[in-house]
Parts: C-alpha cells; structure tokens; sequence
C-alpha cells in the first residue's frame, strides 16, 4: 500500500522543483516536501479506504 502511495507525490516533488530551477531560481524546499508529504498521506488515505473489510469474518463466532 505504501509503494502504492509514494509514486505520485515523489513524480510531483521531481516536477515542482524542476520547474521552480527552470522558471525562479531559487528551490522552495520545505513547501515542496511538506506539500509531497501532505499527497502522501492523502494517497495513503484513499488506497486504505479502497481496501474492502470484510464484514462477515465475525459472525460465525460467540461472544
């Protein structure tokens, strides 16, 4: 799930600070890693909660 999760943020830090090189010169460091940390945990979010629970694993058992 993690492997998962790191692909679009780590493509989106490459890109942003290509293009902040490119274009102003000077590389914003911490806004681009806290914004590719803040895409991790939302990809991570989202790849957990498309993993199905399985709800009748319980119901054979006596509390």
């Amino acid at each position: 799930m993690v492997k998962k999760s790191i692909r679009y943020p780590i493509i989106y830090l490459l890109a942003l600070t290509i293009w902040q090189g490119i274009t102003n010169g000077p590389i914003k460091w911490t806004t681009n890693l806290s914004i590719c940390f803040f895409i991790f945990l939302a990809m991570l979010l989202v790849n957990w909660a498309n993993k199905p629970y399985n709800w009748k694993k319980d119901k054979g058992k006596t509390h």
